[in-house]
């Protein structure tokens, strides 16, 4: 008896060790997940208003994916790509509101802002007072 209470106890003592294991390999896999979701990379763009369009120029090595512009807090336009090393025409037009409404002409822009998903599975962001030229 005392032989198979050793072999249960070394076998309990294994299953024990290996289901340790595998929680701490999964809590370590989610940890880094979260820190990836979490990382805000300040993106390296550069915004203009020439009095009628706005330009957004990407000056970063990382394409903008599923990108979300927004003009003055409200008109957006979302899921566009920007590629790396180029720029952009929008006419304010272009951007709507969630009620469908576009931005009206005699509203000129005077704030932008990108939210966007990156190759590495980090989000990029950036917000800009702009002015015209």
């Amino acid at each position: 008896m005392k032989k198979m209470e050793k072999i249960k106890l070394k076998t309990k003592a294994v299953l024990f060790a290996l289901a340790l294991g595998i929680i701490s390999i999964l809590v370590t896999a989610l940890q880094r997940e979260m820190k990836k979701e979490d990382a805000l990379v300040k993106l390296n763009v550069s915004v203009t208003f020439d009095g009628s369009r706005i330009l957004v120029s990407n000056n970063d090595t990382l394409d903008y994916l599923q990108t979300e512009m927004t003009v003055n807090g409200y008109y957006k336009i979302t899921d566009m790509n920007l590629s790396a090393g180029e720029t952009y025409t929008f006419w304010p037009v272009e951007f709507a509101h969630m009620n469908g409404n576009r931005l009206p002409a005699k509203q000129k822009p005077h704030q932008f802002a990108i939210w966007c998903g990156l190759n590495d599975g980090r989000n990029g962001y950036y917000s800009v007072r702009i002015k015209a030229d």
